[in-house]
This record gives structure tokens, C-alpha cells and sequence, in this order.
């Protein structure tokens, strides 16, 4: 029999279901929490606007979360809005009285206009009657100017601003920086006496309604599920990010809503994604020996050099490499542990500006990449005159001879974790492979030139293990190639 974490919402209701309680429980659902909700009032709304709001009465607020609490139990709470002190005052009495564990506070303040969602009065008793009670508050800066008294303008003002809240009761505290200017988005949160800053690119898209929502009430369904508030705000800033990449682009025509159901990846899944990397990487050493060799005759300035799609880091910090680009900002995190700067963001779309790198190098991430066109041209941008791409890929004559050993296998070894032969099953069965030629069309179009090229398998992959040559020059076809372009 299964159980599940209990997560209750306190919140509004938007009838356009991008927020509130609907975002609220769409969130729960795809982090397999069960789900329950408070509501504490109606609102008319749309992509487009608020058009009128009626709250519930007090009682009917107060029965409930007392009904859910006696009967079904809670193991988290999340609040949303909540329109007026006498509303906030029996939320507050209702958690104290319970003793409500994990509560976490999205404080709606201020609208996206920037307009007042509350009267004086009611911030007042949100800020010293609800807050003393809460777990963790995730105010974005012009809530966090309120709370804290503090004008917020950068990343240091976002610090003290932290550490002026946390004085007010509170036991730890997320600041959400969107409101700040920059290409990166980044959340501080405070716990204890240190900060962790989260990093993501930012998203230009008009599907934005309801991001606090649900970013509260992921961080709120982790910790249900008992994992620590870091991962839990980590699990669920990623989380956000894909529900906004991926939100649908028909609903309303003003603020669109997030896309819900996506399944969460949790920051204890990229721990042992990274940790069956290196695994991965000790077993097959005899391999990225002869990689790192010829990595080496081209990555001539890794104090300069970008790695895209740099994973956990191990690569790039053994070849010297000091700046990266990665997609997921949970496994960025293990790169950043090995002093990588790396900011979040994809081969398509590189956070840096114009000519910024001598050398970019474009590991086996072309396998994943859609338009690998785009990223190339992205390298190129980022690349000073005269800098270099690095390109190591698997050809696609190199992968179907892989699978073609592997469909022989029988199977005496877990080649998806940690396989004997050098690359796992189903790395080489989901990727999309591009052949030599058709990349050396792609560097050549967008304007690389003086193509060199190494090769580091020149046997058979099912020997790879055993038999590994020294890097040769001048190949342009095999199993693994490197291939150097310049910018002119």
C-alpha cells in the first residue's frame, strides 16, 4: 500500500487556473503529493486581468483547515494570498493551534503592476502575527522591500534584506530576484547564517502567471516528502524553469499560464546521476585517457575556454577549463563545487555576450542538441576573432557501429549505469547523431575555417577498453572525432 505526503494550500482561487489554488494543487500532483486546499477567496481573473474578488467568509476559512487537519493530517502547508488581516489572523491562529510543520508563506503583496495587494494594516499583521510562524517565506523583491524596510538593488542589497526578515521570526528565507535586470535570474535563500545563490537564465516568455505559486508549493510538496530545504528549493526552481519553457502558447492572450504536468527532478537524482558519471568515467579510464589526449592538443587556453553543456564539471576541471554552460541548474551546482563559473543556459542559447572566449569547446553534447545549426552559430558569436571551436562528437558512422555491438551483447553487465564498453546504452540509443560530413558542413557554413581534425578510437568499440592508440591527426571519419575550426 502506498502513502503519500499530505500538502494543504491555503490560498486564493483563479478562475483562469494559472494561480492560486489551481496552480497549487496542479504542482502537487506532478510531485505525487496528495493534495488539499483552504480557500480564501474567489477571483474573476484571466490571462488579462482581475476582474472582481469576493472573500470567504471567516468561519467557513477557519472550518477548512480545521477539518483537514483533525481528519487527514498535514505534513506541509502552503499560503497564498490572503486578502486582509482578519483573514491572517486566523490562518495564523489555525497553524499555531496545530502546530503545522513545513509551513511555507508566498507573500502576495504586490501585483505585476506593482499596485498594493494589501492595505497597511494587513502587512502589518502578515508581517508580525503570520510570519514568527512560518517555516520558510519566498517573498519576490518588492515584497521583500516591504517586509524588510530595505530598498533592493543588488545582490548584496538582496543579502541584508534577508538577514533583516529572518530578524522578524521567520527560520529561513528565499528571496526571488526576477524583478532585478540582468540575462540570469537569481534566488538567494538564507538558512541559518548562509546564503546559497540559484542562477538560471532567463526566460523571455509571457507565460509567467503564477510562477510564485508554484514555485512555493513545490518547494512545500519536497518538504513534505521529508527531503532538506535546499534540495527542496533547488527540486523546485528547476522544476519552474521547465514549467515555463515548456508552457503552452494558446491559453489567453495576456499572462499565460505554466505547464504543470512535468515529472520533478529531484537534486538527489542529479547526486547519483553524477556519481554514476565518475563511476562511469573510472571504469572506462583507459578511454578518456586517450580523450583528454587529444582534448589537449586543442584546448590550448582553458583559462579562456567555455565548456557548453559542462555536466557535472569533471571534464572541463581536469582539462583546466574555468567557465561552463549548463541547462540544469542542479547539476551546475556539482560544477560550481569544482570552481567552475557556470551559468545556466543551453548550446542554443549561450548566456554570454558577443566575443567573449578564445576557445569554446562543444563536448558530446551535439547528441542532444535539436538545431544543432543554432548552437553552432552560438559558439561562433561567443568566440573573439581569431578564437576556436572544439567540437568532440561520437560520429553517427562511429554510433551505429556501438549499437550494432551492443545489439550482440547478452547481458552480463548493467550497461546502462556502468557499462564494461565505453558508452552507456541508452546514451547512444537517444541521441541524435549527426554524421562527420554534415558537421563539417554546419562549422564550415557559419563561417569556421582551417578545420583540423583528431580521432581517438581507431579500433573496433568493443575492444576500446583494452587497445586504446595514441590520438592521430587528420582523420575525418571513425567512432570519436575532434575537430578544430577557427573564427576568421
Amino acid at each position: 500500500m502506498k502513502k503519500l505526503a499530505r500538502v494543504l494550500t491555503i490560498a486564493g482561487s483563479d478562475s483562469g487556473g494559472g494561480a492560486g489554488i489551481q496552480a497549487d494543487l496542479k504542482t502537487f500532483q506532478a510531485f505525487d503529493v496528495y493534495g488539499m486546499s483552504a480557500i480564501t477567496s474567489i477571483t474573476a481573473q484571466n490571462t488579462k486581468e482581475v476582474c472582481s474578488v469576493c472573500d470567504i467568509p471567516l468561519d467557513t476559512i477557519a472550518d477548512q483547515i480545521g477539518v483537514v487537519c483533525e481528519d487527514i493530517g498535514i505534513d506541509a502547508i502552503k499560503i497564498g494570498m490572503l486578502s486582509n488581516s482578519d483573514i491572517i489572523n486566523i490562518v495564523a491562529n489555525k497553524i499555531k493551534h496545530y502546530k503545522a510543520p513545513n509551513v511555507v508563506l508566498d507573500p502576495v503583496m504586490v501585483a505585476k503592476s506593482g499596485d498594493l495587494l494589501l492595505q497597511e494594516e494587513a502587512y502589518k499583521s502578515l508581517i508580525n502575527k503570520l510570519l514568527p510562524l512560518v517555516y520558510l517565506v519566498t517573498p519576490n523583491i518588492p515584497e521583500a522591500e516591504i517586509i524588510s524596510g530595505c530598498k533592493i538593488k543588488t545582490l548584496e542589497d538582496m543579502k541584508h534584506a534577508a538577514k533583516c526578515i529572518r530578524k522578524l521570526g521567520v527560520k529561513n528565507v528565499l528571496i526571488k530576484g526576477g524583478h532585478l535586470s540582468g540575462s540570469e535570474v537569481v534566488d538567494l535563500l538564507l538558512v541559518n547564517d548562509e546564503f546559497f545563490i540559484y542562477r538560471f537564465a532567463r526566460v523571455d516568455s509571457k507565460n509567467t502567471h503564477g510562477t510564485g505559486c508554484t514555485l512555493s508549493s513545490a518547494i512545500a510538496a519536497c518538504l513534505a516528502k521529508g527531503h532538506n530545504l535546499n534540495d527542496a528549493v533547488d527540486t523546485a526552481r528547476e522544476y519552474v524553469y521547465k514549467a515555463i519553457t515548456n508552457a503552452p502558447i494558446n491559453i489567453g492572450n495576456g499572462h499565460g499560464p505554466l505547464y504543470h504536468n512535468l515529472k520533478p527532478q529531484y537534486v538527489s537524482h542529479y547526486k547519483k546521476a553524477a556519481q554514476d558519471f565518475e563511476d562511469w568515467f573510472n571504469k572506462n579510464k583507459n578511454l578518456f585517457t586517450s580523450e583528454f589526449k587529444a582534448l589537449k592538443k586543442f584546448v590550448t587556453d582553458p583559462e579562456n575556454c567555455l565548456s557548453v553543456g559542462i555536466g557535472n564539471g569533471m571534464f572541463a576541471e581536469k582539462l583546466g577549463i574555468k567557465f561552463g554552460v549548463e541547462p540544469s541548474e542542479a547539476m551546475a551546482k556539482f560544477a560550481r563545487e569544482r570552481n567552475i563559473s557556470v551559468k545556466s543556459g543551453c548550446a542554443e542559447d549561450i548566456p554570454w555576450p558577443d566575443e567573449s572566449f578564445n576557445q569554446v569547446l562543444l563536448g558530446t553534447i551535439l547528441a542532444s542538441v535539436k538545431d544543432k545549426a543554432k548552437a553552432i552559430k552560438e559558439a561562433y558569436r561567443v568566440l573573439k576573432t581569431g578564437g576556436e571551436v572544439i567540437v568532440s562528437i561520437i560520429a553517427g558512422e562511429g554510433a551505429y557501429a556501438i549499437l550494432y555491438d551492443y545489439s550482440y551483447m547478452k547481458g552480463e553487465y548493467n550497461y546502462e549505469i556502468c557499462p564494461e564498453y565505453p558508452y552507456p546504452l541508452e546514451f547512444v540509443r537517444n541521441a541524435e547523431w549527426i554524421t562527420t560530413e554534415k558537421l563539417i558542413k554546419l562549422l564550415e557554413d557559419v563561417g569556421f575555417k582551417d578545420l583540423e581534425f583528431v580521432q581517438t578510437l581507431v579500433k573496433n568499440p568493443k575492444y576500446t577498453n583494452e587497445e586504446i592508440e595514441e590520438p592521430q591527426s587528420g582523420y575525418k571519419s571513425g567512432s570519436y572525432i575532434i575537430i578544430k575550426g577557427v573564427k576568421k
